[in-house]
């Protein structure tokens, strides 16, 4: 991991995503980079060159973008019990003219990110459907990883991480490398989630593949399966949450159509609205790499 891209609006919710990103930049070794997109308050006098006017205001934003990024590392550093724990973190600050949802996703592109760490508000469903939030949009369409901090969970560790996964969805092509590094980074307990809805789906599903699979992709570190009915997904994956004491929750959100978006069937969007450990969301072609990105043609997730 080397570079990791957090998106900062000043609200309460960026800075304790900050907060996250200084303490996994400080054990991977990666760089932090800030980005803040922004609209004018006014359009520029007539007399003034546009461009000119926004390259300005692009330049005065940064400045004061990285003097935040430079005084939130003093802070962290003065309340760590470990002195200089995060001199060694690169800063480097991005101030873009535009929309949120478009400037992150160029600047994921731009600065080849590896992760993109976010604030989330939560809401409840019907609001993500029709109104959604930044950190869901990113999430949807972004082709790395991103990690939505839920407003108020501040950072402690990940001792505890939990993959809810459907195996059938598991292919021999899935690339889980980068789960695999992340629990490595943290030394991290894995725990695997396997939900089936019904009795009838564990009767008939043949694990024998994706089981391999896993033993493959995860050879590098410890980690345990659990298989479990529920005929609620989301309310399975919080309980089990809650029972492991999970400290990072792990989805690999799928694309599924307005109506079933509307009727409040998407397991990630459940679990945004009403969020209780931070989530990881691996990008949908985790499951098929290579495959032309699907998210671009849907606009909400599944698991």
């Amino acid at each position: 991991m080397k570079n990791i891209i957090v998106p900062v609006d000043y609200s309460e919710n960026s800075r304790n995503a900050l907060t996250y990103a200084f303490e996994i930049a400080q054990l991977a070794g990666a760089r932090i980079i800030l980005f803040h997109a922004f609209y004018p308050i006014m359009s520029p006098p007539a007399a003034y060159d546009a461009m000119d006017v926004i390259k300005a205001l692009e330049e005065g934003k940064t400045k004061a973008l990285l003097e935040f990024g430079v005084l939130t590392k003093q802070d962290l550093n003065t309340r760590s019990s470990e002195e200089g724990k995060f001199d060694t973190v690169p800063l480097k600050a991005v101030a873009r003219m535009g929309g949120s949802y478009e400037k992150i996703l160029e600047a994921i592109a731009t600065f080849e990110a590896d992760l993109v760490i976010m604030g989330m508000q939560g809401g409840d469903a019907i609001a993500q459907a029709l109104l959604g939030s930044t950190t869901i949009s990113v999430m949807q369409a972004s082709q790395v990883p991103v990690l939505a901090v839920p407003k108020g969970v501040h950072f402690d560790k990940f001792a505890t991480i939990v993959f809810a996964v459907n195996l059938s969805k598991l292919h021999a092509q899935a690339d889980l490398h980068f789960l695999s590094h992340f629990v490595q980074t943290f030394k991290a307990n894995l725990q695997v989630l396997h939900l089936y809805k019904n009795e009838a789906q564990r009767d008939t599903f043949d694990t024998t593949q994706p089981l391999q699979h896993l033993t493959e992709q995860f050879k590098a570190i410890p980690y345990t399966i659990n298989f479990d009915v529920q005929e609620d997904v989301a309310r399975g994956i919080q309980n089990f949450i809650r029972t492991e004491k999970a400290d990072l929750l792990v989805l690999i959100p799928q694309p599924h159509n307005m109506v079933a978006r509307l009727l409040d069937k998407s397991v990630t969007g459940r679990i945004t609205a009403r969020p209780r450990v931070p989530l990881l969301a691996l990008p949908a072609s985790t499951l098929q790499p290579g495959k032309p990105d699907t998210l671009k043609q849907e606009s909400e997730v599944k698991l």
